[in-house]
């Protein structure tokens, strides 16, 4: 089973917005075990819209299409699935009552233009959308089964939580699904690491690559369920190879190990004297669902000592020489430190020395929540 995204819209061609829409998509067919084979965007062209269904169809067996589905002049995804597929457009009275419903309860006036939101392709299902006022559909065109959903991320999660996850899922059960192992990698360049993990996989004919999100390199193997006897012996050596500079497995991410280890932790202060935002930025998306909960603090300077309470624990990260840091976890048990230095290759590009650092500090937080 192999799937493509579609994404429509002339702002993400121009560059205005991003396709996170695509990398979400695949990201949720991955757990399901399928592939994505290929990520178009085109803007809102009739013809280029129907050449990345085209192009999509001869490369996959799924498609998923997102955007164009609103009451404007230039949202005609609908009307090009329908040229397509040869199927006409049907109006769909339960999506004219979805949408009078929605937006009267919200006191907008109804516009007739709204009714080219309820028209979809003779066959098609329609999938309710609980986020807003345009419903998804899928329809099997040939050998593809197609999903058109809307543009807006949170309204096509909801299409997905709908009923096409378990849809997809189903179709998914019995396939020899991709399986991934991986490693996060960090103290040596990506050309060092590339070199002990082929040496392992000299004459092995398995799909592996290399990926810098600084200061990780990743590399994954990836393989057929029914090749694990076969590979499995590769993936051990690898795993052992690389064990002195793995830091995680299998997309593991310190900053959410680290929120799961201090969500009972009422009062916290993070001090970060050393990576500017770095720190901030990579914490904070892991804590967000917390931090309205909770007396947590983030500061670049130690403005407000806090007492070593039952309920407290500060963490500081501060620079030792100009190569490297300190971190230290203040807890009602004692004060715990580590101090490292930067690899070479990073100590002097202080981006890169901020992301080293940043992860260091929460490696030996997770360690000593860990033992504490």
């Amino acid at each position: 089973m192999i799937a493509t995204v579609i994404g429509v819209g002339s702002e993400l061609t121009s560059g205005q917005i991003m396709n996170t829409n695509g990398v979400w998509i695949s990201k949720s067919l991955k757990q399901l075990g399928i592939s994505t084979s290929a990520h178009l965007v085109v803007p809102d062209e009739r013809v280029l819209i129907v050449d990345a269904l085209k192009f999509c169809a001869e490369r996959s067996d799924t498609i998923f299409v997102t955007g164009g589905l609103g009451p404007t002049t230039d949202d005609f995804t609908r009307e090009l699935i329908s040229e397509w597929s040869k199927q006409p457009l049907e109006f769909h009275e339960a999506s004219w009552l979805h949408i009078t419903e929605r937006l009267g309860q919200r006191g907008i006036k109804i516009r007739e233009a709204q009714r080219q939101q309820c028209m979809y392709p003779k066959g098609a299902i329609v999938i309710s959308n609980p986020e807003g006022t345009a419903n998804a559909f899928q329809m099997r065109v040939g050998e593809v089964d197609v999903f058109v959903l809307p543009g807006p991320p949170r309204e096509i999660k909801a299409c997905w939580q709908n009923g096409i996850e378990s849809f997809v899922a189903n179709k998914a059960k019995h396939i020899d699904k991709h399986v991934t192992y991986s490693w996060d990698t960090m103290g040596l360049g990506e050309s060092d690491v590339s070199h002990i993990t082929e040496t392992c996989l000299t004459g092995v004919d398995v799909e592996k690559g290399y990926r810098v999100h600084m200061p990780y390199v990743e590399v994954k193997m990836s393989f057929l369920e029914s090749q694990k006897s076969k590979f499995m012996p590769y993936v051990e050596k690898v795993d052992e190879a690389l064990r002195s500079i793995t830091i995680t497995r299998d997309g593991e991410d310190l900053a959410q190990s680290l929120a799961e280890r201090l969500k009972d932790i009422e009062k916290i202060q993070v001090i970060d004297l050393c990576t500017g935002a770095a720190l901030l930025e990579r914490m904070t998306s892991a804590l967000k669902s917390q931090l309205n909960k909770k007396t947590w603090t983030f500061a670049s300077e130690d403005f407000s000592p806090l007492g070593i309470q039952s309920e407290a624990v500060k963490m500081i990260l501060k620079p030792l020489g100009t190569t490297g840091a300190t971190a230290e976890i203040h807890h009602r048990r004692g004060i715990f430190t580590d101090n490292f230095e930067a690899p070479l290759f990073m100590s002097k590009l202080s981006d890169r020395k901020a992301s080293y650092f940043a992860e260091r500090a929460m490696i030996f937080w997770n360690q000593a929540l860990e033992r504490l």
